[in-house]
């Protein structure tokens, strides 16, 4: 092609036509700027391409993240709702049956609020692209400012999670429910071994036939010192549980309104 060119100008050029070389000169320039275009536009488009398709693929990856994230989360507000109730209860029984009187129903109960649950972020791929900087791919930048809002939530309520766990549940919490409830004869309640199997965090566990440590703890519970102390960690119980049940219910909502945007990005794309 381009000796096809060439023989043309040169044929132009030997017989005198000047004008004729220069139009065409101009025409042969105009030929390569627009095949030059025509050429970025192209490399434009597949690099356009290849970022959409890394973008959808990121989009993807977040919105599976976000369903786990958002079926643990509902697990945990299951849970939080066990240990409320349980508290209700506790605290009701106290107040109608003139102290800890009766407790056969209630020690499941006491025994359920030492357990706790570990807060798992499952947002991998979110986090993946964050510390990356990949999150700049995405085009819709509301979206990456609530994806960055609902990773430092997640990050946050974790660690909140964890010094709760640390300091009030196992440190202050359990040592006084230990010594003070009967779990080796009554174990916890239902519903909180239907959770903790579902979970797969237990397995079958025999618990004492006797009454021995029951008929002791009876004669202790009433003592006005313990009842106080162990009244008040209830409290502080309920309380901790309904704030975790109110950070759960509330990442949720951030997760399920990721969730709607991304689906629209995704039908966009």
């Amino acid at each position: 092609m381009i000796k096809f060119f060439r023989k043309i100008r040169q044929n132009l050029l030997s017989e005198g036509k000047t004008g004729k070389y220069l139009k065409y000169a101009i025409g042969e320039i105009i030929l390569v700027v627009i095949g030059i275009l025509i050429a970025l536009s192209i490399n434009n488009w597949n690099d356009n391409q290849k970022k959409i398709k890394q973008e959808t693929t990121h989009l993807q990856n977040i919105k599976n993240d976000l369903k786990a994230q958002i079926k643990t989360l509902d697990s945990y507000i299951y849970f939080q709702n066990l240990i409320i109730e349980d508290s209700k209860n506790i605290i009701h029984h106290y107040e109608n049956n003139g102290g800890f009187n009766n407790m056969d129903s209630i020690y499941p109960m006491l025994n359920d609020l030492i357990v706790r649950t570990t807060f798992i972020n499952k947002n991998i791929s979110l986090s993946e692209i964050i510390n990356s900087s990949e999150i700049n791919i995405l085009k819709n930048k509301v979206l990456i400012r609530k994806l960055l809002e609902f990773n430092q939530s997640v990050l946050t309520f974790m660690n909140t999670t964890q010094n709760n766990n640390t300091n009030l549940i196992d440190l202050l919490i359990v040592p006084t429910l230990v010594k003070s409830s009967d779990y080796a004869t009554f174990g916890y309640t239902n519903g909180m071994n239907n959770f903790l199997e579902k979970t797969g965090s237990r397995e079958n566990i025999t618990y004492l036939k006797n009454n021995n440590l029951k008929n002791g703890l009876n004669q202790t519970f009433n003592d006005p010192k313990l009842s106080l102390e162990l009244m008040n960690k209830v409290v502080i119980r309920y309380e901790l549980a309904s704030l975790q049940k109110i950070g759960n219910e509330n990442l949720k909502g951030q997760a399920e309104d990721i969730l709607i945007a991304i689906t629209k990005e995704l039908d966009e794309n």
